[in-house]
């Protein structure tokens, strides 16, 4: 795993730090996301000017380095977190949120966007002590409050997805909640975690009888949507990390049977190589952040009495390992889109998410490891 997470680390580093943020291609949307980013793929000779750069994509790389300082302690890994959390604050608008990167929807504000933002800052405020990191998720939850906003169902409560009304979407609340949680946490007020208790209760609310959280709610407040399923294995492995991340900051014990029903939906999505499903009625296209996301929520379900599921989580580490090429990247992002057509492209949002959830086994089995060792001496 150490090796593992040491060539991906350097693939990212070389190919796509610039020295204040990680930036390149991305999957992206519409059009790009369904044909544009395999022709591309196909033709990598090209120089495609197509760089982005994704808040969420710097929330991880800064997560990310600061696990590896803490596991090496080397200053390196600080100064760049710094460096990205620096640049996340020199972006960031004086009303408290952050442009969408992508054209497609200029003018928007999505909500994932600043919660990653201020995940990263928070970590940053957490390590350094420097209230400028704290100062600026403080306006990030004060625009998230007045103005994206939340939906309203009776005494329920859920998180735009953008800065304006629209479906209620239950990965938004997850987002929201693990930020809000760890603004909670660092600054010991509770004002920041008024609204937690209607969307933990809208959760548990909505939550199908299978475990499965929907995309999208079919109505809530008035405002139509019905999605039930999207993507289902890999939106609710995020979920789940997100829940359980609010768990840690606030032991909020009325979360607990939504993760716990969510931990049996998600074992349910590895296939026999150990490969994620796409989705929840079919198998292929194959996508490795997806894999490594459920791998991770299988471990750390271990944390509220799943461990049943570790091996599950074995057998899709595995296979992420297994897919990784020398030089640190991985065979492909997808493949067996369209029956045969494969994405192989580097991108730097997802393979930071990869990262810090190869991080997180990793710190997993090095406190096992020490444990083990102590247990021995005595």
């Amino acid at each position: 795993m150490s090796d593992a997470v040491n060539r991906l680390y350097n693939h990212i580093y070389t190919n796509h730090w610039n020295g204040a943020s990680v930036t390149g291609p991305d999957p992206g949307i519409r059009f790009n996301s369904r044909i544009g980013r395999f022709v591309k793929s196909y033709s990598n000779f090209f120089p495609w000017a197509d760089n982005l750069t994704y808040l969420q994509g710097q929330g991880y790389w800064i997560m990310a380095n600061w696990l590896i300082a803490d596991l090496m302690d080397d200053v390196k890994f600080r100064d760049i977190a710094l460096a990205c959390s620096n640049y996340i604050v020199e972006i960031q608008r004086q009303e408290g949120y952050w442009e969408y990167p992508n054209i497609e929807w200029k003018g928007r504000v999505a909500t994932v966007e600043g919660c990653f933002a201020t995940l990263g800052l928070l970590e940053s405020y957490r390590k350094s002590g420097d209230k400028i990191y704290l100062n600026a998720a403080k306006k990030w939850f004060r625009f998230l409050n007045y103005e994206i906003g939340f939906l309203k169902d009776g005494e329920y409560l859920a998180a735009n997805y953008f800065a304006k009304p629209g479906p209620a979407v239950p990965n938004i609340s997850a987002m929201v909640l693990n930020a809000i949680g760890k603004l909670m946490h660092l600054t010991g007020d509770n004002q920041y975690t008024k609204k937690c208790d209607a969307m933990v209760a809208w959760l548990n609310h909505v939550q199908l009888e299978t475990g499965e959280l929907p995309y999208i709610v079919e109505k809530t407040q008035g405002i139509k949507g019905d999605r039930r399923h999207f993507l289902c294995y890999q939106y609710n492995a995020f979920e789940f990390l997100d829940l359980l991340e609010y768990y840690r900051f606030t032991k909020d014990k009325a979360i607990l049977p939504v993760l716990e029903k969510l931990g049996h939906y998600l074992s349910t999505g590895i296939t026999e190589t150990g490969s994620a499903n796409f989705s929840c009625h079919h198998v292929v296209p194959e996508v490795t952040y997806y894999t490594t996301v459920l791998a991770t929520a299988l471990s750390q379900a271990e944390e509220i009495g799943l461990e049943k599921y570790t091996y599950l989580a074995e057998r899709a580490y595995n296979r992420v390992l297994h897919l990784q090429k020398y030089d640190g990247n991985f065979q492909f992002y997808s493949q067996k889109n369209y029956i045969f057509i494969s994405d192989r492209r580097s991108y730097p949002r997802y393979l930071s998410m990869i990262l810090f959830h190869l991080l997180l086994e990793y710190k997993k089995l090095v406190m096992k490891q020490t444990q083990d060792a102590l247990v021995i001496q005595q």
